[in-house]
């Protein structure tokens, strides 16, 4: 399974800054995995975060 940082989904999702992704869409879509330190999304969210906000296929 790969896991994708907060910053890391933020970007594939054309944000200019990790803290737009979280005022706008970390409520909508929580980490799957949280830590103090990390918080990590798996590919089948980051997939159906780009289909939800970007109106993209799963490519």
């Amino acid at each position: 399974m790969k896991w994708y940082s907060m910053s890391q989904v933020s970007k594939m999702l054309g944000f200019g800054s990790v803290n737009t992704f979280k005022k706008h869409y970390l409520e909508k879509y929580p980490p799957d995995r949280d830590t103090p330190t990390y918080k990590g999304y798996t590919e089948n969210t980051l997939l159906k975060m780009k289909a939800e906000i970007l109106g993209q296929g799963a490519n």
